[in-house]
């Protein structure tokens, strides 16, 4: 009995490296936008261009981090990446600065989301997840980067300077994913 102990070991060892093999995300190509203009001088429909502007602008406004002071938020996301929240005096949150788009995997349509400024250059979608060093060009994302929507922060409390600092900075939390753009 004690002989084939191993064999067993062995043969659970190679069924779980197949077993996360399979399970490595699949890739989705996007393109990158500052804006509704630029996506149709792009080549792709203006009506397209419109409608996925307006989704990643209803998403920013549901989900981006909110800060309770102006310094605050620019430290995360550059001098003057911040405005008050309209629905929340004293409230501030990083502008939208442009949206990434992708054709979802089942092709059943596009999906887009909101990029807002990083502190020290380049971008990121509200949740910090996915980042982008420009907003033009082509990249490659884990799918679930269109389709994995950060947590509404509309009434959640705002974060602050000793939150952020423990969270390590916006997206600080998160495993963040590059995407490599290109022109």
């Amino acid at each position: 009995m004690k002989a084939s102990a191993p064999k067993r070991i062995v043969l659970l060892g190679a069924a779980s490296v197949i077993a996360l093999a399979g399970c490595q995300e699949e890739r989705a190509d996007v393109v990158i936008f500052d804006d509704p203009e630029a996506c149709a001088t792009g080549g792709l429909e203006a009506e397209l261009c419109a409608e996925q502007y307006a989704e990643a602008l209803a998403e920013h406004e549901e989900t981006a981090p909110r800060y309770d002071a102006l310094a605050v938020c620019e430290a995360e996301h550059g001098d003057g990446a911040c405005i008050e929240d309209e629905s929340r005096p004293s409230i501030f949150m990083p502008l939208m600065a442009g949206f990434l788009m992708g054709q979802l995997l089942s092709g059943r349509g596009y999906a887009a989301r909101a990029m807002v400024p990083a502190a020290g250059g380049g971008f990121a979608t509200t949740d910090g997840a996915t980042r982008a060093s420009s907003l033009s060009g082509r990249g490659s994302v884990g799918a679930s980067a269109l389709t994995t929507q950060a947590a509404s922060t509309r009434n959640a409390a705002p974060l602050t300077r000793s939150t952020v600092a423990r969270s390590g900075g916006f997206g600080g939390a998160r495993t963040s994913g590059g995407l490599g753009v290109g022109g």
